[in-house]
C-alpha cells in the first residue's frame, strides 16, 4: 500500500491522498494511542488500533500479516448503499476505538500499529483483509470522520464475506451504536443544491419534487444543519447565517461548512459577498479553519475564499471590487481529471467522458503561498488541482490544520433524478471526502 493510498483512507477525500506518510508528531515514528492524534482521551488501553480519532497512515509493514488465518472480504459503500467508497480504512481491533471529538479539532495523522490487521479499499470499494485476530472483534470502517464500528465473529480460518450492512458508512450520528459522521453546516446560496447531493448520498430523505421541478429535502431527517435565512430576516435567530457566522463557539461545533454558489438570496446580494467581507466573519472562519475546519465553496461564493485566504487562487476578471470575478454567462467544458485516485474511482463506476457544467467563475491560476503547517512551522502550500475545464476547475489547499475546497462548477443536483448522482456531483463528493481526512506535513502532493 502506498503512503498516499493509506492517507486517503483516513481522511477526507480531504480531500485524503494529499499528504505524505507521517506520524502525528511529524517524526515518522509509530505513536501510541496516548500520544497520537488530537482530541482523544489519553490512557486508552488495548491494542494499538485504539487511537484518539481513528485516522492513520501507512505503517509500511505488518509483520504479523504472514500469520493471517482468515481473509475478510467485503465492500465499503456510501450511506445510500451503492456508491463505492475508495480508500476507506478497514481494520479489526479487540475493543472500540476512542471517540471522535464532537467539535472542530486538529485531526493529525498517526500510524496504525503493525500488530493491527488493516487495509484500504480499492477504487471500486472492495477490500480483502487478512487477519490473525479471530473470535469476536470490532470491525472498523472509516473514511475521514465517517466511521462505522460493529461487532464481528471472525472464523478460525479461510475466507469470510462481511455483510454489507457492516461496511456501509453511516448517514446519521449515532455514537451509542458505533456510527459517527462529521458535523456539517450548509449556508445555502441560490443555485447550488449541495443539500440535494448530500441527500442523494444518503444523508437525508428526499420527498419528491416541487412544482418547479426542484428536489425536496426533508431537513428534519438530515445528517447536516441547514442555515436558511428567515424571510423576513430575524437577527435574533441563531440559525440566521449572519448570526451563526459571527458566533465563534457555534462555528467551532462543526467539522465542515458549505458555502454553495450564492446569488441574490437572503442576506447576500448578487455577488457582493457581504458576509465574506465582514471582518468578524472573516476572522471567525479563519480561526475555525486553522483549528481543523474544512471549508467548501463553489462559484459565486468565491469571495469566501478570496477574502479569507488571498493569493492562493486568481480568478478571471477580478479587481479590487467585490464580486468582480462573477461572470454574466456560464461555460461548460470537458472534464480533465488531474488526480489519479479520482480517475480510478470514476472508471470503476464506468464514468469516462463527462463535462463540468454551469461554471460562472473561471480560475486563471493557483499560486504557492508561504503559510504555517498544523504545528505552526513555516511551509509553502500550492493548491492542488483535481479537475480542469477551462483551466483549474476544482482546487483545494491546506491552511494550518484545516482545508479549503473551491469549485467553479456546481453539483447541479437539481438536474438529475431524485436518486441518481450526476458525474460532477460524484466528483465533487469524492473530493469532499478526500479533503476531509487527517492532516500531515504538506510536503507531497
Amino acid at each position: 500500500m502506498s503512503a498516499g493510498a493509506a492517507w486517503r483512507a483516513i481522511g477526507w477525500v480531504g480531500v485524503a491522498a494529499i499528504l505524505s506518510c507521517s506520524s502525528a508528531g511529524g517524526n515518522g515514528e509509530n505513536l501510541t494511542p496516548q500520544t497520537g492524534g488530537s482530541g482523544g482521551s489519553a490512557g486508552n488501553q488495548g491494542d494499538a488500533s485504539v487511537l484518539p480519532d481513528g485516522n492513520f497512515l501507512d505503517a509500511s509493514q505488518q509483520d504479523g500479516q504472514v500469520n493471517a488465518k482468515t481473509v475478510l472480504k467485503g465492500k465499503v459503500v456510501a450511506p445510500e448503499g451503492t456508491i463505492p467508497i475508495s480508500g476507506a480504512l478497514v481494520y479489526v481491533t479487540a475493543s472500540n476505538p476512542a471517540a471522535i471529538p464532537a467539535a472542530v479539532y486538529c485531526d493529525k495523522c498517526v500510524k496504525l500499529g503493525a500488530e493491527t490487521p488493516y487495509t484500504t479499499t480499492k477504487a471500486d470499494g472492495t477490500f480483502e483483509l487478512p487477519t490473525w485476530k479471530t473470535g469476536n472483534v470490532k470491525l472498523v470502517v472509516q473514511k475521514g470522520q465517517f466511521r462505522r464500528v460493529r461487532s464481528l465473529e471472525v472464523i478460525e480460518e479461510g475466507e469470510q464475506d462481511v455483510p454489507l450492512e457492516l461496511t456501509t458508512l453511516p448517514g446519521r450520528m449515532d455514537k451509542a451504536n458505533g456510527d459517527d459522521i462529521p458535523k456539517m453546516a450548509i449556508v445555502p446560496g441560490a443555485w447550488d443544491r449541495i443539500d440535494v447531493s448530500l441527500a442523494k448520498l444518503g444523508l437525508a430523505k428526499i420527498t419528491g419534487k416541487t412544482a418547479l421541478g426542484g428536489i425536496k429535502v426533508d431537513y428534519a431527517t438530515a445528517g447536516f444543519d441547514y442555515y436558511q435565512p428567515d424571510n423576513p430576516l430575524n437577527f435574533s435567530d441563531p440559525k440566521q447565517p449572519s448570526v451563526f457566522l459571527k458566533n465563534q463557539q457555534a462555528l467551532d461545533g462543526y467539522n465542515i461548512i458549505f458555502f454553495p454558489c450564492d446569488g441574490n438570496t437572503g442576506e447576500q446580494e448578487w455577488c457582493t459577498g457581504s458576509l465574506a467581507t465582514t471582518g468578524e466573519v472573516r476572522d471567525n472562519l479563519r480561526s475555525w479553519v486553522a483549528k481543523g475546519g474544512k471549508l467548501y465553496v463553489t462559484d459565486f461564493s468565491y469571495e469566501f475564499v478570496r477574502q479569507l485566504f488571498p493569493d492562493y487562487i486568481s480568478w478571471q476578471g477580478e479587481t479590487d471590487t467585490i464580486g468582480s470575478a462573477c461572470q454574466h454567462g456560464s461555460w461548460d467544458a470537458p472534464a480533465d481529471v488531474k488526480d489519479q485516485g479520482l480517475q480510478d474511482w470514476l472508471t470503476a463506476m464506468s464514468i469516462s467522458n463527462w463535462n463540468v457544467e454551469a461554471n460562472w467563475t473561471t480560475i486563471t491560476g493557483v499560486h504557492p503561498v508561504a503559510t504555517e503547517d498544523m504545528d505552526g512551522n513555516p511551509v509553502t502550500v500550492t493548491p492542488k488541482v483535481w479537475v480542469e475545464g477551462m483551466g483549474p476547475s476544482t482546487v483545494s489547499f491546506e491552511r494550518s490544520c484545516g482545508r479549503v475546497l473551491f469549485s467553479t462548477y456546481h453539483t447541479e443536483a437539481d438536474k438529475g433524478s431524485e436518486t441518481e448522482l450526476l458525474p460532477q456531483e460524484k466528483a465533487l463528493l469524492y473530493i469532499l471526502l478526500e479533503v476531509a481526512v487527517c492532516v500531515a506535513p504538506p510536503n507531497v502532493y
